[in-house]
């Protein structure tokens, strides 16, 4: 059986700071998990969920995939490149779902599904407009990718071997 506290996603992200930077990871580039659930709590996200009468949790607003991108890179300069990956406290709900990236000229936005952030690594979805774009605007299409598989494409396709050069 395994533990529930054992991180999965984690040592990929750490990883991804060492190959893409070209410097070890350190512990500086990610955030404390009272941090992480602190500012979970004080997001846009968790206020909209409080409006329903819900008092949401963590689990209710982050896949585990994204929590633990948080804990590894969540201060890292990998947040911010030509995507705009949202702080923990910036997370909001449009249309159902949970937005956490932006690109840089504000046209896409992508986000999980509110019935799929409990799942650790759920499908994520392409918005055909910005995060600022009201509900109902715009088309959510699939991406056939996970959240960890697109932040690390994501990280990857910003830090090519052409631009460390």
């Amino acid at each position: 059986m395994a533990r529930r506290n054992a991180q999965v996603f984690y040592p990929s992200y750490q990883g991804l700071a060492s190959k893409l930077l070209d410097r070890p990871w350190t512990s500086a580039d990610g955030m404390g998990a009272d941090e992480l659930s602190q500012q979970v709590q004080a997001s846009v996200a968790a206020d909209q969920l409080q409006q329903t009468g819900h008092t949401p949790t963590m689990r209710d607003i982050a896949p585990l995939a994204l929590q633990e991108f948080y804990l590894a890179l969540g201060v890292s300069e990998m947040m911010e490149t030509n995507h705009f990956f949202f702080d923990p406290d910036e997370l909001e709900i449009r249309d159902d779902m949970v937005m956490f990236v932006e690109d840089a000229d504000e046209t896409i936005a992508w986000a999980v599904p509110m019935d799929q952030v409990s799942l650790p690594d759920p499908i994520v979805y392409r918005r055909t407009v910005a995060a600022d774009e009201p509900d109902d605007t715009g088309q959510w299409e699939s991406t056939d990718e996970t959240v960890s598989e697109l932040i690390a494409d994501i990280l990857t396709w910003n830090y090519s071997e052409e631009d460390l050069d």
